[in-house]
């Protein structure tokens, strides 16, 4: 039995391992989606900026200068977009990163459930092996100090 418990030891640090990797991969892939999340955010703000700066230009009557503006809102706006879609696709990664870690998780916990319940058992085992000898101990000196009472008894009789 002790060679199975060993086997299955191995095979819940492999589970573990295992874990492990998918969290490293979740927190990889949540880290992109968050990179993605504060370049829209970036983005946005330099839209705003250049919508502003636009209007400035229009009441001043800067024609170069709100054609400027509209260009960097125009480009922001583009990449903003462009963004926004890399931040769909990470979205999607980071929902299969996280199912993948989470079903990881449960198989090396029902993994160790199992390892724990049969190093239990193997320990009850070994607890009633002991007992068993020891029981086995006891009743064989009992019998030989029965026999030996016996045989007292039976060479008393013998002298008497």
């Amino acid at each position: 039995m002790q060679p199975r418990l060993e086997t299955l030891k191995r095979l819940a640090a492999l589970y573990a391992a295992v874990e492990e990797m998918h969290s490293a991969e979740l927190r990889r892939v949540t880290s992109a989606l968050r990179e993605a999340q504060h370049a829209i955010g970036v983005e946005r703000e330099i839209a705003r900026s250049a919508r502003q700066e636009e209007r400035g230009a229009l009441i001043v009557g800067d024609s170069e200068g709100r054609m400027m503006a509209e260009t960097r809102h125009e480009t922001a706006d583009l990449r903003r977009r462009a963004l926004e879609h890399i931040q769909q696709e990470r979205e999607e990664l980071n929902d299969r990163a996280r199912e993948q870690y989470v079903a990881s998780r449960l198989k090396r916990e029902q993994m160790k459930r199992v390892f724990d319940d049969i190093a239990a058992r193997m320990g009850i085992e070994e607890g009633r092996r002991m007992q068993a000898v020891s029981d086995d101990r006891f009743l064989a000196r009992r019998r030989w100090t029965d026999t030996q009472q016996r045989m007292r008894g039976d060479e008393e009789m013998k002298v008497s």
